[in-house]
């Protein structure tokens, strides 16, 4: 059956009509602006990496390896590498201070104003340069003590080893199931014979600790009560918990003690192979831990890792913590933006096609909340409310949706006497269909363009939060907190703020630039126009 051919519209000299639609006019108008199409691709590069993280070949972000604490940055030089040349430099300090490393009166001068200057990288890089120039030259070498000390290190650099547990399995019947599949009988009674004691001591021992890790929730939603009200509202938790959550709990304390337990056995059968040199990493495959667990795993040498944005403060990859630091970010841009679109779109659209009284009395309000101070109201929601990411959302989105009420009412009420409009009502069109069916659409072009200018309003005022500590809590981390932590330490280790602050700039920049292309792609009469 042959497809109808769609009619097309004609004039009186039989010519094609073309409709036109501001959306295309609008794209062939951003597209002619290259700072904005720029911007534009920045952002999308940036929002893949993001919310593509768990999929990037990078180390998890909240993995910490002590070891590693404050690496700097560098494309070609293992973490090993990296903690030995640390450990030369503080070597060749002591030595220099010893006055065993000898340098000429200028240079002591000079390192002794750099100290006192508080440049101690600086410090450290002269004399390790120095120091290895000497130690080439053949006129200083390190004492018995100190040799020692770089043999344990690299001996420790080549033999360290990485574990990661997947999964852990229970040889039940001839077959391999999940320890996490496992009732919590079967779990108790296995644990039990592992580390040979009964189970109403394992019970006992379990309890104390749920009773800890309750106590410790009750304290972070109860910062200021008194003991007295934390022990009560312990008790009130642990009276009211089901059964079924109790040993949801007791199941995860007995998997993770087994796990610790496997890790250890894992670890000296490694040790041991690596030692007769028959292993080879990064190694993944089964391993028996004892008779009736498997273990499924994946290991590496843990000093062979490569930080290309350095290390913070407990040793954790600063590369994954900016990318998933920019996921809490945009998502926290994201999401406030779109609530207070939505708020102001309802609130606006009701006062300015109504008009009248409800007008005034919805306007008197944002006035009203206008005079409010905004960061102020954020601290204090933060501070009733608890630091969680879901009160951060519903605490930046509370007040910002003002400015976009006054917006789209303005734009209803130039659009309530069209003429689409008058002939919509008088078909009968209920209020709330001709708002979101006419009036809204109409005003998206406004929508739009005000919604790219506040996602990067939200990141900072969120850094901000982050900055005086009440923004994104650990383990989580945003832009905002990186920064925050890289300032108190940004003279010994200036990677830590410049690569977030970099990261969350670059972001900024690219979301500001696409935002004045779309303001002047959907605004041909701006002054900016191409």
């Amino acid at each position: 059956m042959m497809r109808k051919k769609k009619e097309q519209t004609v004039n009186e000299f039989n010519q094609v009509v073309v409709g036109n639609s501001l959306t295309k006019e609008a794209w062939k108008r951003l597209k002619k602006n290259k700072m904005a199409v720029f911007g534009m691709v920045v952002v999308i590069i940036y929002a893949i990496i993001s919310f593509s993280a768990s999929l990037l070949p990078i180390y998890p972000y909240d993995e910490s390896i002590i070891d590693h604490q404050h690496l700097r940055p560098s494309l070609t030089k293992t973490s090993g590498e990296l903690m030995l040349e640390q450990q030369y430099k503080n070597l060749y300090f002591k030595a220099w201070r010893a006055g065993r490393l000898v340098l000429s009166e200028d240079e002591n001068q000079m390192v002794e104003e750099l100290i006192l200057k508080n440049e101690t990288n600086k410090v450290w890089d002269y004399l390790y340069k120095e120091g290895e120039s000497q130690r080439e030259a053949g006129t200083f070498t390190f004492n018995s003590s100190e040799q020692k000390t770089i043999d344990r290190y690299i001996d420790k650099i080549n033999t360290d080893i990485q574990i990661t547990i997947d999964n852990l399995y229970y040889l039940l019947n001839g077959k391999k199931v999940k320890l996490s599949k496992l009732d919590y009988a079967t779990l108790l009674d296995l644990y039990s014979k592992e580390i040979n004691a009964s189970a109403d001591l394992i019970e006992e021992s379990l309890n104390k600790e749920i009773r800890s890790q309750v106590t410790n929730t009750v304290k972070g939603n109860l910062a200021d009560a008194s003991e007295e009200d934390i022990t009560a509202a312990v008790n009130l938790e642990i009276e009211n918990m089901s059964r079924k959550d109790w040993e949801a709990k007791a199941c995860e304390s007995i998997i993770g003690k087994l796990e610790s337990s496997a890790k250890k056995t894992i670890e000296k059968k490694m040790k041991a192979q690596i030692a007769e040199g028959s292993v080879e990493f990064p190694y993944k495959g089964d391993i028996e831990v004892n008779d009736h667990i498997t273990a499924k795993v994946e290991i590496s040498l843990k000093h062979m890792r490569r930080y290309f944005l350095g290390t913070d403060y407990l040793g954790r990859d600063l590369l994954s913590r900016i990318i998933y630091g920019g996921q809490i970010s945009i998502a926290i841009g994201l999401i406030g933006t779109i609530t207070s679109v939505l708020i102001g779109i309802l609130v606006g659209s009701i006062a300015g096609y109504r008009g009248g009284k409800v007008d005034y009395y919805l306007m008197r309000f944002v006035d009203i909340m206008y005079g409010l101070p905004y960061m102020l109201l954020v601290i204090i929601c933060m501070a009733i409310f608890g630091r969680k990411i879901f009160n951060l959302f519903f605490a930046l989105a509370m007040v910002s949706w003002l400015t976009i009420a006054r917006m789209v009412r303005g734009q209803i009420m130039s659009l309530k006497n069209q003429e689409y409009v008058e002939a919509a009502r008088s078909m009968g069109a209920s209020t709330s269909h001709i708002i979101l069916r006419h009036m809204v659409p109409n005003s998206l072009s406004v929508i739009i363009v005000y919604s790219t200018i506040r996602i990067p309003a939200f990141i900072m005022q969120e850094s901000f939060l982050s900055f005086l500590g009440l923004g994104v809590q650990a383990p989580y981390a945003s832009w905002g907190s990186l920064i925050g932590d890289g300032v108190a330490s940004m003279t010994l280790y200036p990677w830590k703020l410049i690569c977030p602050s970099v990261a969350m700039i670059v972001f900024l920049f690219a979301m500001n630039f696409f935002g004045d292309g779309l303001r002047d792609a959907f605004d041909p009469q701006s002054k900016n126009q191409l």
